[in-house]
C-alpha cells in the first residue's frame, strides 16, 4: 500500500503530514533511529520525505520496509534548506514536519501537533528536542549547557520540556508548519543557512503576524554534536548569522541575550588593555572596580559545575561543562561581532 492512500484514507477529516528530513546520505541515524522511531508513531495520516544525495542499491528495501517512506535524491543540491524546500513542494501532507537527521519523534508526535493545529488557530508548532539515552559523554556534556540558564540564554526550552508558550523565533529541528503558509513565506531562504529557519520564523511572525505555538508534548529526541570542534562550530554558525540578523534589525534577533556573549569578549579585551596600557595607579584604582562582574560571571560559571555535578554525579564532567561554558560563550560573541559587520554591508545574503 503507498503512502498517497494512506493519507487520502482520512474519514476523520484530521490533518495530514509530510515528514521531511534532509540527509546527506541514509546513514545510522536514519536507519537504527530515525526510521524506526517514525514507525512507532501512534498517529496514522503521515508520508515521511528523506533527501539524500544520491540514490543507493538498499532504497528499495527501506521502500518495503516502510511503505510510508519516500526518497527523493537530490543529486547536487546538498543544503538543508534547499533540500527541505524541494520536499516541501512535492509533499502531499497539509503540515509540513521538519525534522533533522540526527533525531527521532516520541511516539505521539504527530498526534499531539494535530490536536494543537485543530484547537488553536496557529500557523506552526514546535517543540523541545530532548537527549537521546544513546548518547556519549560529550553529548551529555554539551545537553547540560544547553539546558542551563547560563548556557541556553533562556532558550533551555528548546532542549527540555518546559510550560507551553508562543515564540517568535525556533529551531528547525522540530518545526512544523502548514504548507500552504509555507509556500506562501516562499521556503527557507537558502542565502541565510544556517539561520534559515530564523528568517522565516521573523517573516512568519513579526511581518505577517502569524503564531508558532511551543508545546513539551511535541517532542522529538535530537542528539548534540559529538565532539568539541563541532560543537564550538556550531556555536560560531549561531553567533555569526545571529549577528548578521541583528545588523538586518529581525525583531527575533534583537534580545539582550544574544548581545551578552559579545559584550562581555569586548569586556574582556578592553580588561586587557587597560591591564597593558595604563598607568600603575589606575591598574590600582579603577581596575579592581572594573574586574567585579569578570568575578560575578566566573562565581557563576562555578555555582553552575556545582550544579552539573549534582544532577550529573559526574565531577569530571562538571568541570570540563564549565570549561567548555567559557569557550562557547567567546566564541558566539566573537562571531557575533563578524556576523554584524557582514550584516551591516549585506541585506540580501551572508555568505
Amino acid at each position: 500500500m503507498n503512502q498517497y492512500i494512506l493519507i487520502k484514507r482520512n474519514e476523520m477529516k484530521q490533518p495530514t503530514f509530510s515528514v521531511i528530513i534532509p540527509v546527506k546520505e541514509v546513514g545510522s541515524y536514519s536507519l537504527d533511529e530515525g526510521l524506526p522511531g517514525l514507525q512507532k508513531l501512534t498517529y496514522p495520516h503521515f508520508e515521511v520525505l528523506l533527501l539524500p544525495n544520491d540514490s543507493t542499491k538498499n532504497d528499495q528495501i527501506l521502500l518495503k520496509k516502510y511503505p510510508w517512506l519516500r526518497i527523493i535524491p537530490t543529486g547536487k543540491i546538498t543544503r538543508p534548506a534547499q533540500k527541505r524546500n524541494i520536499g516541501a513542494r512535492v509533499a502531499k501532507g497539509e503540515i509540513i514536519a521538519f525534522i533533522d537527521d540526527d533525531a527521532y519523534p516520541s511516539p505521539q508526535w504527530l498526534e499531539k501537533a494535530a490536536k494543537l493545529f485543530q484547537e488553536k488557530k496557529v500557523e506552526a508548532v514546535c517543540g523541545p528536542g530532548v537527549l537521546p539515552k544513546k548518547t556519549n559523554d560529550w553529548e551529555r556534556v554539551f545537553d547540560v549547557l544547553l539546558k542551563s540558564p547560563i548556557g541556553s540564554g533562556g532558550f533551555a526550552y528548546r532542549f527540555t520540556p518546559e510550560k507551553e508558550r508562543y515564540v517568535d523565533d525556533y529551531p528547525s529541528m522540530n518545526f512544523l508548519i502548514k504548507k500552504k503558509i509555507f509556500l506562501d513565506l516562499g521556503g527557507f531562504d537558502n542565502d541565510f543557512w544556517p539561520g534559515e529557519d530564523s528568517k522565516l520564523c521573523e517573516e512568519l511572525v513579526n511581518r505577517k503576524n502569524g503564531k508558532i505555538l511551543y508545546h513539551p508534548d511535541v517532542l522529538i529526541y535530537h542528539h548534540r554534536r559529538n565532539n568539541l570542534l563541532d560543537f564550538l562550530k556550531q556555536h560560531s554558525q549561531y553567533g555569526f548569522h545571529r549577528g548578521a540578523f541583528f545588523a538586518h534589525g529581525d525583531k527575533n534577533s534583537r534580545r539582550i541575550a544574544y548581545v551578552i556573549p559579545t559584550l562581555f569578549v569586548l569586556y574582556i579585551v578592553g580588561l586587557a588593555v587597560m591591564n597593558t596600557l595604563t598607568l600603575p595607579i589606575v591598574r590600582m584604582t579603577v581596575l579592581p572596580i572594573l574586574i567585579i562582574p569578570l568575578k560575578i560571571y566566573i562565581a557563576g560559571i562555578i555555582i553552575q559545575c556545582i550544579l552539573f555535578a549534582v544532577s550529573t554525579q559526574n565531577i569530571t564532567l562538571s568541570v570540563l561543562a564549565g570549561m567548555i561554558l567559557v569557550m562557547t560563550h567567546i566564541t558566539y560573541g566573537v562571531y557575533f561581532i563578524k556576523g554584524l559587520i557582514i550584516g551591516w554591508q549585506k541585506k540580501d545574503k551572508i555568505y
